[in-house]
């Protein structure tokens, strides 16, 4: 079904997308908590290739949910979402070096059984 190729391009483009919006900032530094400096970060941050091309990633994560939601119910795809977290999960751990905490890798365990049962109603 055409429908799971969308999820798919949608939750690769949106996952893709946070481990180079994370790479991008990575170099860039913590966010200032003040306000003159936020906007200057925020500037600086939106002239990053790495955060543009997360930008465009999830606008094209948008595009394929866009085509996936036109052709099932919301509740059906809605719950796919969530894939996301296992995949950015996995990705951060790999990828990026995260530690990722036991109760963590649990509690995306407990989304992935929640959504295969979405996928199977």
């Amino acid at each position: 079904m055409m429908v799971y190729v969308y999820i798919s391009v949608m939750l690769i483009a949106v996952a893709a997308g946070q481990l180079i919006l994370k790479h991008g900032l990575t170099k860039l530094g913590e966010m200032p908590t003040g306000i003159g400096d936020g906007a200057t970060f925020l500037f600086k941050a939106l002239l990053n290739p790495l955060v543009i091309l997360s930008l465009g990633l999830a606008f094209i994560g948008a595009l394929a949910w866009i085509a996936a939601v036109s052709k099932v119910e919301l509740s059906f795809a809605y719950p796919f979402t969530s894939l996301g977290y296992i995949l950015v999960l996995l990705l951060s751990s790999l990828i990026l070096k995260e530690q990722i905490p036991a109760m963590r890798w649990i509690g995306v365990l407990i989304i992935g059984i929640g959504v295969l049962v979405v996928s199977r109603s």
